[in-house]
């Protein structure tokens, strides 16, 4: 496989793209308001800090996957069960994209078709991808790049005109304490899955090189998100804005435009696609790795499609109660289950730390 740092950071705007311009805007208006900018910034940050802690244990063992070098850190159990929890994680997370797209195009564009029809036919071609590797999922996020930039461009223009820029003052003025910590938490677990990018190795080096480039892709999708955000409020307010399922689709919709900017949103639908099927695909090709490891390689041919279906399943069952789906897709439980899996990394460095310490020569 022959890739680029730049290359990682396209796939790494495209990969976590596909989720924060669709789903977390609203949650940010909905659980922050006007304060939203405050959680985006520090949640930013706070994922940074665990990008660093991602390269650290990428860079302990050179050349091998940190799922076969875990083990001489954390010991055999524990870094066992540390896979199976990020197994688990990456099969209910596809799992959310199935759900998200089953319920948006369900509702939107295929009223009356089963369910659980979407759900095989999404599950087929994430397998279809996962299976072809990292190689092939990399290179789709090239593909889908330039288009999600110039899409994204187009559509927060569509968001000036009705822009109300008297409500800014508000932004300063309101601010409540508890609520910018628990909102920075929030926006840090959408943020910060830097814990699969552990599994471009040993395809791709992980080094200080690497975290320059996704480093910038952090700062860009964090400027898209903040501005993506701000407009929302400033066109629908906090209470009309938190009610929105897609800002995005529907300011496009709502645009007076009769140009090809009014009429934008079924490519913006068609990137999104794109985008949640590289990021569940990615996800399902971490999650063989994972699968891999705990079988001592066995089933190879099988793992992919048996995770794909349990993914399926789970979505398939949430379609069965929305209700329960929408409750523990935004709740806080699941916001502390997705840090505890993202700090991963954080474990390993931590114990390498106390193993070099513990090993050094006495004087």
């Amino acid at each position: 496989m022959r890739t680029t740092n730049w290359q990682m950071f396209r796939f790494s705007l495209v990969y976590f793209n596909s989720q924060t311009s669709i789903f977390l805007i609203p949650i940010i208006v909905s659980g922050s308001a006007y304060q939203g900018w405050t959680s985006i910034l520090i949640g930013s940050a706070l994922s940074i800090i665990l990008l660093l802690f991602m390269i650290k244990v990428g860079k302990l063992k050179p050349g091998q996957s940190w799922v076969q070098f875990g083990e001489q850190y954390m010991g055999k159990w524990v870094h066992g069960v540390l896979v199976f929890l990020l197994l688990c994680w990456c099969v209910y997370y596809a799992s959310y994209d199935i759900g998200n797209f089953v319920l948006f195009f369900g509702s939107n564009y295929m009223r009356g078709t089963p369910p659980l029809i979407i759900q095989l036919v999404i599950g087929m071609v994430i397998a279809y991808t996962a299976a072809k590797g990292l190689a092939t999922i990399i290179y789709m996020a090239d593909g889908v790049f330039l288009l999600l930039i110039v899409t994204t461009c187009f559509s927060l223009y569509l968001f000036l005109p009705n822009a109300n820029f008297q409500m800014l003052p508000a932004f300063i003025h309101y601010f409540d304490l508890g609520n910018t910590i628990k909102g920075s938490f929030g926006v840090s677990s959408w943020f910060a899955e830097w814990v699969v990018f552990l599994f471009v190795a040993p395809e791709l080096k992980i080094n200080n090189n690497m975290l320059k480039k996704i480093l910038f892709a952090e700062l860009v999708l964090t400027v898209l998100v903040l501005s993506g955000w701000t407009l929302t409020m400033l066109n629908f307010g906090p209470h009309l804005g938190r009610d929105l399922q897609y800002p995005y689709l529907d300011m496009v919709r709502s645009s007076s435009h009769d140009d090809i900017l009014g009429n934008l949103d079924p490519i913006l639908i068609g990137i999104w696609s794109a985008s949640m099927f590289i990021h569940s695909s990615f996800m399902i090709y971490a999650a063989s790795k994972c699968a891999m490891y705990l079988t001592k390689q066995k089933g190879k041919k099988v793992v992919v499609p048996f995770l794909v279906m349990c993914s399926v399943l789970i979505a398939y069952l949430y379609s069965r109660s929305i209700t329960r789906y929408y409750k523990d897709f935004s709740s806080y439980t699941a916001v502390c289950v997705w840090l505890v899996v993202e700090c991963i990394p954080v474990y390993y460095c931590m114990a390498a730390f106390l193993k070099s310490k513990l090993n050094k020569p006495a004087s």
